[in-house]
């Protein structure tokens, strides 16, 4: 099920004050994504897709001004309190997603009195989760998860009292450059105007001008020359009993990406690198390297850091290391 996808499209769509007619059947196709979704992973009590995608699915539809049936809503309040969020994806971007849905269902009235208490006292506990899992850079979860976070902190109102929203705030300030997807971009630039997802249900279309305009992209300049890059894989116990997998220096042109480094490494011979990723709405994702795969179930994931030990914040395709810079990837825990 494209669950998460057409939800964003149904998002973004609402937000440029269409005509009704257009998008009638795809909201129609999100109530039957969401419950095929859930229907081929029953038994484990999880969606197929993540609890991040769905909750994004029962956004999109509240924003639409859709009612969801009251079991298809707690599945989610199921999956908050029992902890088992993070499924598919990081725990804070699917709290916040779900905080946000739980808001808007109760705002917009589609729920029953007796509900609406329980998923406003939820939403105000993903608040407070999302407080507490704040860095000491004031980052919430990853770069890429604090515009989630922060979008909660305005829908709750606890953007006017919790400290972590101004921390949070800075920190994104300083690392706007992270941001360079059309995705990213569309978590971000609702914080950035003090605003979440749940106002594009209050909008009032007729006052909208009409000001959008195409976008004249022009593409990047060309830069001259090449650079070394060092790429480095670290696989610690229990998952492996040598450390350090992989150890060589990557000649790459200078405008390379980590992606580009990446499949430098794969050309190199002897062929003794190989990766793999998968493609998500920020971009490609590393999945496997060398052969070992990151699992959900065994809570790992491939970690990619800047020597010694600073994680990277930005996207493998959008992160262009420096000359002579050290890279790690290292199958880490979660």
């Amino acid at each position: 099920p494209h669950t998460g996808r057409l939800a964003l499209y149904l998002l973004g769509l609402q937000a440029t004050c269409p005509p009704l007619s257009p998008h009638r059947s795809l909201v129609t196709w999100l109530k039957y994504y969401l419950e095929e979704d859930w229907t081929g992973s029953r038994q484990r009590g999880h969606p197929i897709t993540s609890h991040y995608q769905y909750g994004l699915g029962v956004l999109a539809l509240c924003v639409h001004r859709k009612r969801v049936r009251e079991e298809v809503v707690r599945r989610l309040l199921t999956a908050q309190h029992h902890g088992r969020l993070g499924h598919g994806g990081t725990t804070v971007d699917a709290e916040a997603v779900v905080a946000l849905a739980f808001t808007c269902l109760e705002r917009r009235r589609l729920v029953g009195s007796g509900l609406a208490a329980e998923l406003r006292a939820a939403a105000h506990e993903a608040s407070r989760n999302m407080a507490e899992a704040q860095g000491p850079d004031g980052v919430i979860g990853n770069i890429y998860s604090t515009p989630w976070a922060l979008q909660v902190f305005l829908a709750t109102g606890a953007c006017q009292t919790e400290p972590a929203f101004g921390r949070a705030t800075a920190a994104l300030l300083e690392n706007l450059e992270a941001f360079g997807t059309a995705a990213t971009m569309a978590q971000v630039l609702p914080v950035l105007h003090g605003r979440s997802y749940l106002d594009i249900a209050s909008m009032r279309c007729g006052e909208e001008p009409d000001t959008l305009t195409p976008l004249d992209m022009e593409p990047p300049p060309e830069v001259p020359g090449n650079k070394m890059v060092q790429l480095v894989v670290e696989c610690p116990l229990p998952w492996c009993y040598e450390l350090r997998l992989y150890d060589r220096l990557v000649p790459v042109p200078a405008a390379a990406s980590l992606l580009d480094v990446l499949q430098a490494a794969a050309a190199l011979e002897p062929r003794d690198f190989r990766f793999h990723t998968r493609d998500t709405p920020q971009g490609p994702f590393l999945t496997e390297v060398l052969g070992l795969e990151a699992r959900q179930e065994k809570r790992n994931y491939w970690q990619i850091l800047t020597a010694p030990n600073t994680p990277l914040q930005m996207g493998i395709a959008d992160y262009r290391p420096q000359d002579g810079e050290t890279l790690i990837l290292r199958l880490s825990e979660w």
